[in-house]
């Protein structure tokens, strides 16, 4: 049986991994292959890496994940695909993926490394002032990635626009979006009762938390004209606290993330137009949309790919398009609903777990050498 062990940063609490790496395990089990998770990080530093203070704390704890970490490395040469998910190692990249890469070539298995990313690495952060420590950022974004995507022997990027950077590295590099299951994505039922107040909500981070104050104002006109109509939810950043009178803004829980979602009428996904922002995979309003909530979002990289305007959400650049397009689902239940229906299609076509599974496993077999073997068995069969 195929082995192959994914190196992460992170455990399954963090987004990306929650979703590009452990969804697509059991697809791969069951299409025979052995899976091996190993972040790097416990969940004891994950979460407290999240908090400022406690300095002492969490220098012991990643001592502790970093020698786990370097005691994995000779493990490498004994599986035949190792997959390496953004970093090895969270901080002072690419040194442990390099020696990744060298223990897996002089390996007896010959094997294979993947490198996967899903966000603008080579760029860096454009804003590591809202991270909890914004010096470790500074040395964990950049360049230093552009020979690891070299010498991978294949590389997966989360959208067209990083595929872009790392084909001028690797010709071997594949797409696969940062998808959800719909099988536990339900579409929301579509309330059309006129005297509930329409939740316009948002999902994130600190660290995108931010980009809200772009469309604050936009928010507040809104809320001056539709007063009780209206209220806003923000999840994941409780300090985020703007000036609105109807406002709540909780922490983010993630046996609760899919419940919240539901909770929305209509979603927020404000991006500027920056590099690092311009790489992302617009996975926001793929949650939205799988959820059945009706989305505006800046027209920002990838983003005009996943949402068509005025068919499975809308695009709004300044503050007056934003108005006008939350003023218009806010009006109007049928069209929220004909948005939300056409959205949801959208992503069970061409952003699901049960559309890419499939690609991503014939990915694995021919970079494995079980292409062949089965195409022969099917030709003896």
């Amino acid at each position: 049986m195929p082995t192959i062990l994914f190196l992460t940063a992170y455990p399954e609490g963090d987004a990306s991994c929650r979703y590009r790496i452990h969804p697509f395990a059991p697809y791969l089990e069951n299409a025979g292959y052995e899976c091996t998770i190993a972040p790097f990080a416990t969940d004891k530093l994950f979460h407290s890496i999240k908090r400022r203070g406690g300095l002492a704390a969490k220098s012991i704890e990643m001592l502790r994940c970093a020698a786990r970490r370097l005691a994995l490395l000779p493990r490498v040469e004994d599986h035949d695909i190792v997959f390496i998910h953004r970093d090895a190692f969270p901080f002072f990249s690419p040194a442990i993926e390099n020696l990744v890469l060298k223990r897996a070539k002089r390996s007896r298995r010959k094997t294979k490394v993947i490198f996967s990313f899903d966000d603008a690495i080579y760029a860096g952060h454009e804003d590591v002032s809202t991270l909890s420590h914004p010096r470790l950022y500074r040395w964990k974004h950049g360049r230093g990635y552009d020979e690891v995507m070299r010498s991978a022997d294949h590389v997966i990027a989360g959208n067209r626009i990083l595929a872009d950077y790392a084909r001028q590295l690797n010709a071997a590099t594949t797409v696969i979006p940062t998808v959800v299951d719909c099988g536990k994505y339900q579409m929301r039922a579509i309330d059309v009762d006129s005297s509930r107040p329409i939740t316009i909500g948002w999902m994130g981070s600190p660290t995108t938390a931010p980009y809200l104050r772009m469309i604050e104002p936009a928010l507040q006109r809104i809320e001056k004209t539709h007063g009780a109509k209206v209220q806003f939810r923000f999840v994941g950043c409780p300090e985020y606290t703007p000036d609105l009178d109807r406002v709540t803004s909780v922490p983010f829980r993630l046996e609760t993330e899919i419940q919240e979602l539901q909770q929305f009428d209509i979603g927020l996904m404000p991006l500027p137009d920056t590099a690092w922002s311009r790489g992302k995979c617009a996975f926001k309003a793929i949650q939205y949309m799988a959820s059945g909530v009706a989305t505006v979002a800046s027209p920002v990289g990838i983003t005009p790919e996943v949402v068509h305007d005025g068919a499975t959400g809308f695009l709004a650049s300044t503050s007056q398009q934003w108005v006008a397009a939350l003023d218009q689902l806010i009006v109007s239940a049928s069209l929220r609903s004909r948005i939300a229906i056409e959205a949801r299609r959208c992503i069970e076509t061409n952003y699901s777990l049960q559309a890419w599974a499939p690609p991503l496993i014939a990915l694995f077999d021919q970079l494995s050498g079980r292409a062949g073997i089965l195409e022969r068995e099917t030709i003896a069969a």
